[in-house]
């Protein structure tokens, strides 16, 4: 377990516990932090913070994953962050590895998130390990002749996007179980179609409506998807056989919520919302004044980066105002509109922007939304 911070609470100020340093919960502490109304502990197993918005970059050019691998030892002012694995999140206390008592708290909140294989998210707990990770599988891209993505979600999109603008003479096949890009349905028809002709222009074959059996082949780890060495893959609709020399299978992301299955709240975890934490019109646990929950691991709208600042920033604001004995804020707001912004290679992209009728941006997107 380690720390880095301010050990002590000198001044006794109201202990604020951001389990999960992911958009939410960093966005969350630093708002708490810049209070200096509240001594904030964000714990999180990793030493750095992982810029997951155009991560996928870090596949293939060289050096950019020291920009999105961004250690926490300077986050905060009033408070300190402890590199820890969390066991059970309990109304009582949260218990980490390495320390035997629980560590105590005025307010609670649950900023867990949801996990990826590499390379969609990364899994060490260093950032020497990740950069190591990062120049490995470029080696292995750049040695490639012959690439197979499975699962057209932002992740595979991005990958397929950045491995053929970087390397525009590889053979890449990107194969989807449904008819159209991402989650059909959910965004403008021009959304999905702007997408797939950005792939199209990069070279990208798209196999849609179809899956691809692996047979037996496993992975060499479990953080990691990835299948090195020649196969030939046949899919299980159209029967087209594949040739690969590297295979990524970008599906599977699953939420963090195996801290809270040990413990009481797994009674509010929601089975019709893949085990998200049911939460009320203020971003509280339900049945729990000083326990909140954004991000991934909350019940409330979709899943994105920018949505999770925004509730991060709503509980910062809830707990300052109760916490000086004020009148409860309005409730939250959920965002009206579907939004979203994939990038597809260092010069392309396209979005659907939060608003009323849902307009579509595309080709300089990538210039905003990453580093």
């Amino acid at each position: 377990m380690g720390i880095t911070g301010s050990r002590e609470n000198k001044d006794k100020k109201p202990v604020v516990l951001i389990v999960g340093g992911g958009y939410g919960g960093v966005q969350c502490a630093k708002a708490l932090d810049k209070t200096g109304h509240f001594f904030v502990v964000l714990i999180d197993r990793k030493s750095y913070f992982f810029h997951n918005i155009g991560a996928l970059r870090a596949s293939v050019e060289p050096d950019y994953a020291h920009q999105i691998l961004i250690p926490y030892d300077r986050l905060l002012t009033h408070g300190c962050v402890v590199q820890a694995e969390v066991e059970v999140i309990s109304p009582d206390g949260v218990k980490v590895n390495g320390r035997d008592e629980p560590i105590q708290f005025d307010y609670l909140v649950i900023a867990t998130g949801s996990s990826y294989a590499f390379p969609g998210k990364v899994a060490e707990t260093e950032q020497s390990q990740a950069l190591a990770h990062y120049d490995n599988l470029r080696q292995k891209i750049e040695q490639a002749k012959r690439i197979l993505i499975i699962g057209g979600g932002p992740v595979g999109i991005e990958l397929a996007g950045e491995i053929a603008t970087d390397f525009p003479h590889k053979d890449i096949t990107l194969v989807h179980s449904g008819v159209a890009l991402l989650d059909s349905g959910a965004f403008k028809q021009e959304f999905y179609t702007r997408l797939q002709a950005d792939l199209g222009r990069l070279g990208v074959k798209i196999v849609f409506n179809d899956r691809v059996d692996l047979g037996t082949t496993t992975y060499a780890n479990q953080h990691e998807k990835f299948i090195e060495g020649d196969h030939t893959f046949l899919t299980t609709k159209g029967k087209i056989e594949i040739k690969t020399d590297l295979t990524f299978v970008c599906t599977g992301a699953h939420l963090n919520n195996k801290s809270l299955k040990a413990g009481p709240l797994v009674a509010e975890l929601d089975p019709n919302k893949e085990g998200r934490l049911n939460v009320n019109e203020y971003l509280q646990v339900k049945g729990y004044k000083n326990i909140f929950a954004i991000g991934d691991i909350s019940s409330k709208e979709e899943k994105l980066a920018f949505l999770a600042d925004k509730q991060a920033d709503y509980v910062a604001s809830f707990i300052t105002r109760i916490e000086h004995k004020k009148d409860f804020p309005e409730e939250y707001h959920p965002a009206k509109h579907p939004a979203m912004l994939v990038t597809v290679g260092r010069n392309g992209g396209v979005g659907q922007l939060p608003t009323k009728g849902g307009i579509v941006v595309g080709e300089s997107i990538h210039l905003y939304f990453v580093f």
